[in-house]
Protein backbone atom coordinates (compact mmCIF):
# COMPACT_ATOMS: atom_id res chain seq x y z
CA UNK A 1 0.00 0.00 0.00
CA UNK A 2 2.76 2.27 0.28
CA UNK A 3 3.82 2.22 -3.22
CA UNK A 4 0.25 2.86 -3.91
CA UNK A 5 -0.08 6.08 -1.42
CA UNK A 6 3.61 7.27 -2.88
CA UNK A 7 2.74 7.02 -6.74
CA UNK A 8 -0.99 8.65 -5.92
CA UNK A 9 0.58 11.62 -4.37
CA UNK A 10 2.86 12.44 -7.18
CA UNK A 11 2.22 14.96 -9.93
CA UNK A 12 0.81 14.02 -13.16
CA UNK A 13 4.37 14.57 -15.35
CA UNK A 14 5.94 12.51 -12.56
CA UNK A 15 3.49 9.50 -12.62
CA UNK A 16 4.54 9.28 -16.65
CA UNK A 17 8.19 9.45 -15.58
CA UNK A 18 7.83 6.72 -13.33
CA UNK A 19 5.53 4.86 -15.97
CA UNK A 20 8.17 4.16 -18.42
CA UNK A 21 11.06 4.35 -15.69
CA UNK A 22 9.84 1.18 -14.07
CA UNK A 23 8.95 -1.13 -17.26
CA UNK A 24 12.54 0.20 -18.51
CA UNK A 25 14.47 -1.02 -15.76
CA UNK A 26 12.47 -4.16 -15.60
CA UNK A 27 13.76 -4.62 -19.06
CA UNK A 28 17.01 -3.92 -18.67
CA UNK A 29 17.25 -5.89 -15.98
CA UNK A 30 15.88 -8.92 -17.50
CA UNK A 31 18.20 -8.59 -20.33
CA UNK A 32 21.31 -8.03 -17.73
CA UNK A 33 19.73 -11.85 -16.44
CA UNK A 34 19.60 -13.34 -20.18
CA UNK A 35 22.89 -12.42 -20.97
CA UNK A 36 24.62 -13.82 -17.55
CA UNK A 37 22.69 -17.18 -17.55
CA UNK A 38 23.03 -17.38 -21.51
CA UNK A 39 27.32 -16.86 -20.81
CA UNK A 40 27.17 -19.29 -17.66
CA UNK A 41 25.60 -21.67 -20.11
CA UNK A 42 27.97 -21.06 -22.96
CA UNK A 43 31.00 -21.38 -20.54
CA UNK A 44 29.82 -24.69 -19.67
CA UNK A 45 28.73 -26.31 -22.73
CA UNK A 46 32.51 -25.09 -24.15
CA UNK A 47 33.89 -27.61 -21.13
CA UNK A 48 31.73 -30.45 -21.68
CA UNK A 49 32.27 -32.36 -24.92
CA UNK A 50 29.59 -33.78 -27.14
CA UNK A 51 28.28 -37.37 -25.61
CA UNK A 52 30.81 -39.82 -26.46
CA UNK A 53 34.02 -37.89 -27.82
CA UNK A 54 37.01 -36.57 -26.16
CA UNK A 55 36.78 -32.73 -26.09
CA UNK A 56 38.68 -30.70 -29.04
CA UNK A 57 41.87 -28.67 -28.09
CA UNK A 58 42.61 -25.29 -28.43
CA UNK A 59 44.01 -24.22 -31.67
CA UNK A 60 47.88 -24.28 -30.42
CA UNK A 61 49.91 -22.09 -32.77
CA UNK A 62 52.23 -23.23 -35.49
CA UNK A 63 54.81 -25.13 -34.11
CA UNK A 64 53.50 -26.16 -31.08
CA UNK A 65 52.29 -29.91 -30.36
CA UNK A 66 48.48 -30.19 -30.00
CA UNK A 67 49.49 -32.31 -26.71
CA UNK A 68 50.41 -29.00 -25.50
CA UNK A 69 47.18 -27.88 -25.62
CA UNK A 70 46.34 -26.57 -21.89
CA UNK A 71 42.52 -28.05 -22.22
CA UNK A 72 43.59 -31.80 -23.27
CA UNK A 73 44.63 -33.96 -20.71
CA UNK A 74 47.66 -36.22 -21.96
CA UNK A 75 45.74 -39.38 -21.81
CA UNK A 76 43.08 -38.40 -24.36
CA UNK A 77 45.37 -36.83 -26.59
CA UNK A 78 45.92 -38.70 -29.47
CA UNK A 79 50.03 -39.28 -31.23
CA UNK A 80 49.84 -36.81 -33.76
CA UNK A 81 52.66 -34.67 -35.45
CA UNK A 82 53.57 -32.53 -38.44
CA UNK A 83 56.75 -31.54 -39.07
CA UNK A 84 58.92 -29.72 -42.01
CA UNK A 85 61.61 -32.25 -42.83
CA UNK A 86 63.05 -29.86 -45.85
CA UNK A 87 62.36 -26.17 -46.79
CA UNK A 88 64.39 -25.19 -50.05
CA UNK A 89 64.51 -22.63 -53.12
CA UNK A 90 65.06 -24.82 -56.34
CA UNK A 91 65.91 -22.55 -59.30
CA UNK A 92 62.00 -20.78 -59.23
CA UNK A 93 60.68 -22.23 -56.47
CA UNK A 94 59.99 -23.23 -53.39
CA UNK A 95 60.03 -26.77 -52.03
CA UNK A 96 58.63 -28.00 -49.19
CA UNK A 97 58.78 -31.64 -47.76
CA UNK A 98 57.35 -33.11 -44.69
CA UNK A 99 56.22 -36.31 -42.78
CA UNK A 100 53.11 -36.62 -39.96
CA UNK A 101 52.03 -39.08 -37.59
CA UNK A 102 48.43 -39.87 -36.92
CA UNK A 103 45.07 -39.82 -38.73
CA UNK A 104 45.87 -36.68 -41.47
CA UNK A 105 42.87 -35.12 -42.87
CA UNK A 106 44.70 -31.98 -44.31
CA UNK A 107 47.85 -30.30 -45.20
CA UNK A 108 47.99 -26.77 -46.01
CA UNK A 109 51.67 -24.96 -46.35
CA UNK A 110 52.31 -20.89 -46.65
CA UNK A 111 55.40 -18.71 -47.96
CA UNK A 112 56.15 -16.28 -45.55
CA UNK A 113 58.72 -12.99 -45.97
CA UNK A 114 60.72 -12.01 -43.07
CA UNK A 115 62.76 -13.85 -40.07
CA UNK A 116 60.97 -11.51 -37.55
CA UNK A 117 58.34 -9.24 -39.07
CA UNK A 118 56.50 -12.12 -41.50
CA UNK A 119 54.72 -11.69 -43.51
CA UNK A 120 52.13 -13.33 -46.36
CA UNK A 121 53.66 -12.35 -49.84
CA UNK A 122 51.52 -12.29 -53.05
CA UNK A 123 54.39 -14.58 -55.55
CA UNK A 124 53.20 -17.76 -55.32
CA UNK A 125 49.94 -19.57 -57.16
CA UNK A 126 48.25 -20.00 -54.40
CA UNK A 127 45.46 -22.87 -56.44
CA UNK A 128 48.69 -25.44 -56.23
CA UNK A 129 47.96 -27.36 -53.19
CA UNK A 130 50.25 -29.31 -51.12
CA UNK A 131 50.45 -33.48 -52.43
CA UNK A 132 50.09 -35.89 -49.69
CA UNK A 133 50.93 -39.34 -49.91
CA UNK A 134 49.09 -41.23 -46.98
CA UNK A 135 50.80 -44.81 -47.31
CA UNK A 136 53.90 -43.11 -46.64
CA UNK A 137 52.44 -40.02 -44.28
CA UNK A 138 54.57 -37.62 -46.52
CA UNK A 139 53.43 -34.27 -47.87
CA UNK A 140 55.44 -31.68 -50.34
CA UNK A 141 53.96 -28.44 -51.41
CA UNK A 142 55.90 -26.27 -54.26
CA UNK A 143 55.63 -23.17 -54.17
CA UNK A 144 55.60 -21.61 -57.86
CA UNK A 145 55.71 -18.15 -59.46
CA UNK A 146 51.29 -17.03 -60.47
CA UNK A 147 50.84 -15.94 -63.30
CA UNK A 148 49.41 -12.61 -64.37
CA UNK A 149 49.62 -9.47 -62.04
CA UNK A 150 51.38 -10.19 -58.72
CA UNK A 151 51.88 -7.55 -56.04
CA UNK A 152 54.55 -8.58 -54.65
CA UNK A 153 58.42 -9.50 -56.01
CA UNK A 154 60.50 -12.03 -54.33
CA UNK A 155 63.69 -10.51 -52.62
CA UNK A 156 66.70 -12.56 -53.54
CA UNK A 157 68.01 -11.19 -50.53
CA UNK A 158 65.38 -11.99 -48.11
CA UNK A 159 64.57 -14.34 -45.54
CA UNK A 160 61.82 -16.74 -46.12
CA UNK A 161 60.33 -19.38 -43.57
CA UNK A 162 57.61 -22.28 -44.90
CA UNK A 163 54.93 -22.55 -42.43
CA UNK A 164 52.49 -25.91 -42.66
CA UNK A 165 49.35 -26.44 -40.91
CA UNK A 166 47.61 -30.12 -40.74
CA UNK A 167 44.20 -30.56 -39.65
CA UNK A 168 43.64 -34.33 -38.09
CA UNK A 169 40.67 -36.66 -37.08
CA UNK A 170 38.53 -35.37 -34.18
CA UNK A 171 39.31 -31.82 -34.97
CA UNK A 172 43.02 -31.86 -33.65
CA UNK A 173 45.17 -29.88 -35.44
CA UNK A 174 49.26 -28.94 -34.81
CA UNK A 175 51.86 -27.55 -37.41
CA UNK A 176 55.46 -26.78 -38.43
CA UNK A 177 57.78 -24.22 -39.66
CA UNK A 178 61.01 -24.00 -41.12
CA UNK A 179 63.44 -21.25 -42.75
CA UNK A 180 64.16 -21.83 -46.62
CA UNK A 181 67.22 -22.50 -47.34
CA UNK A 182 69.32 -21.59 -50.08
CA UNK A 183 68.86 -18.43 -51.89
CA UNK A 184 65.63 -17.24 -53.60
CA UNK A 185 65.64 -16.61 -57.70
CA UNK A 186 66.98 -13.26 -58.27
Amino acid sequence: MRFVDWYLGLSFGQKIVVGVAVPALVFVGAYLASLLILSVAVVLRADSPPQGQTPAPASPRLGASASASASASASSAPAIALKIERARWEADKAVVEGTWRGELSSVHCDLLQGSKAERVIDWWDRSVAAEQSFSDRTFSQEFVRAKGRVKDRIDPQGDYKAVCGAQFSEGWSTGDDAPMEGRPPG
